[in-house]
């Protein structure tokens, strides 16, 4: 495709230092808008390689990554106060740079309960951690997606090009599910504890709120 061309520079890859996150609460409006979105997010000091990676993966699965975690059970089903609400944890393959993010969709009448319940619930998960039978569960289910997703091709390609741009290879993830599969309640609860406060989210929510008529 590129012929005979040649960089003029050899190949550096752009690095991505941590930085905290300062705790924020936004509203932005966004006028004739029918939904509302509703964003938390915090970065964390870590990668891929750090003795707590494996528990916070799970531990995001079991906050917000199923249709059986604590905010999809908590906000959508049990409270209904949402069309959509998950979290997502990434971490750096080497940067020490991560983010713990959670998102939901809402009728805009409905925000200002979505936002109580979201700080409520990760209180209730920072302070009370996860009980045996839901870590158990979710354990299994998040170990057969990873099954499920090697079994798709694009999946695979996808992983194989990131091994080898990092010099990895999948030995690297079987041993990380062996870690995940090893994991303990107390494990993930003590995890969560050291890298989640609920009081460091940086919060912001978009949506027609003067037509609602919240304030």
């Amino acid at each position: 495709l590129f012929g005979s061309w040649n960089s003029p520079s050899p190949y550096t890859m752009i690095r991505r230092p941590w930085r905290k996150l300062d705790a924020m609460n936004q509203t932005i409006q966004t006028p004739d808008k029918a939904n509302s979105f509703f964003g938390a997010g915090m970065t964390l000091e870590m990668n891929e390689s750090d003795p707590d990676y494996p528990a916070l993966l799970l531990a995001d699965h079991l906050i917000g990554g199923s249709s059986r975690s604590r905010l999809w059970l908590r906000i959508r089903e049990k409270e209904g106060l949402s069309y959509a609400v998950q979290s997502v944890f990434y971490a750096g393959a080497v940067d020490r740079f991560a983010q713990f993010l959670a998102i939901a969709i809402a009728n805009p009448a409905n925000m200002p309960k979505v936002e109580s319940s979201f700080n409520d619930e990760m209180a209730k998960i920072v302070s009370g951690g996860f009980s045996a039978d839901e870590v158990a569960a979710l354990k299994k289910e998040f170990l057969e997606e990873q099954q499920v997703q090697r079994a798709d091709d694009r999946m695979l390609v996808r992983q194989l090009v990131r091994d080898a741009h990092y010099g990895f290879t999948m030995a690297r993830e079987a041993e990380l599910e062996r870690k995940i599969s090893a994991l303990t309640p107390g494990e993930i609860d003590a995890a969560v504890k050291r890298y989640i406060d609920p009081g460091s989210f940086a919060i912001v929510k978009a949506g027609d709120f003067k037509k609602a008529g919240v304030k």
